[in-house]
């Protein structure tokens, strides 16, 4: 990650502004605000740029950033912030990526789910600006807010949002869009918050007991058995963003960012069949499709594509990850976990 992280130095033109700041992160045991937190220690390390990096997840051993936790720049705080709000600071910059992001958990967490998103994310937001109304901040929304829209075009950021009612997966999809609401609330004040509707993150990073698509496709590449068997046929598509192309973006959003949601995803549209032969092809196995009555396949929406059209007139096209490259990588780095 590390010449990824000096693509991000070296194409950022405000970087800079980092320099000497309080940077918040909670979330920080996860995919996302595991690595963000790993990208500032690596200005510091590598380019002094003093940031006080202050870290808070759900864990009392954070097992994501637990090789981050006896630095001098790194304060941690294990809060459960749909209960609590203890974060106390003047912060210059802020993400909030706290939230349960693995299906199997919202979908048995519903109420700590909405708590996050919505109570918590005011609560912290409250705290943050009494304390600094210059503070920039960025709220983790989720492109699975279109996944009703049921469009074959990208779907922009103005689209308007239609919900399935009897979704099961709607305390998530709520919530997401409750917490936008709350960031628009306090953009009303003045507050420069934003939100991010970020699609199917993956890349080195993600915890043991990870159930996403990714994560357990390759388990199942990775164990004895001949084939890679798949709840369904595998036709869900997305469009996937590696970690590393996540940061570049969200780093750009939080430093120059002027709308008040931005989509971040990746630009080739892959099924989860398609995936799952990138897997098989790498490791030698074939993909058997199958009929499923299981919870996360039967609530999840079959095509989510975000456009990005508002992120490349604002801040430029990127050069994306090619996905099969990233899987791979993916793969390597999971065998040596």
């Amino acid at each position: 990650m590390k010449e990824d992280y000096k693509h991000i130095i070296l194409n950022e033109k405000d970087i800079d502004n980092f320099q000497q700041k309080n940077i918040l992160i909670t979330g920080a045991n996860g995919l996302i605000g595991g690595a963000l937190a790993e990208f500032f220690v690596f200005l510091n390390e590598n380019y002094s740029f003093g940031i006080k990096i202050h870290l808070t997840s759900l864990s009392q051993k954070p097992e994501r950033i637990k090789h981050l936790l006896n630095r001098k720049d790194i304060t941690y705080t294990p809060l459960d912030l749909s209960k609590d709000d203890k974060i106390k600071g003047i912060f210059d910059y802020c993400f909030y990526c706290s939230g349960y992001a693995q299906p199997a958990k919202f979908l048995d967490r519903p109420i700590e789910t909405i708590n996050l998103n919505i109570g918590g994310l005011y609560k912290i937001l409250e705290n943050v600006y009494k304390q600094n109304n210059l503070a920039r901040f960025i709220f983790l929304s989720s492109s699975e807010v279109y996944s009703a829209n049921n469009s074959i075009y990208a779907h922009k950021e103005n689209d308007n949002i239609i919900i399935n009612q009897n979704n099961k997966r709607n305390f998530y999809i709520l919530g997401k869009l409750g917490g936008e609401n709350v960031i628009n609330y306090f953009r009303e004040k003045g507050y420069k918050a934003i939100s991010a509707r970020v699609s199917l993150c993956y890349g080195p990073g993600v915890l043991k007991d990870d159930n996403r698509v990714l994560s357990e496709l390759t388990r199942k590449g990775l164990s004895n058995s001949e084939f890679i068997q798949l709840y369904d046929d595998g036709s869900a598509a997305r469009r996937y963003i590696h970690i590393s192309d996540f940061l570049q973006m969200i780093i750009k959003i939080s430093l120059r960012g002027t709308q008040p949601i931005y989509n971040i995803c990746g630009e080739e549209e892959n099924t989860i069949y398609g995936l799952a032969n990138i897997i098989g092809d790498y490791l030698g196995k074939k993909i058997k499709k199958g009929k499923t009555n299981h919870i996360v396949s039967k609530t999840a929406p079959q095509i989510v594509w975000n456009s990005l059209e508002r992120y490349n007139q604002e801040f430029g096209k990127i050069q994306f990850k090619p996905f099969k490259q990233g899987v791979e990588e993916f793969i390597n780095w999971y065998k040596k976990y």
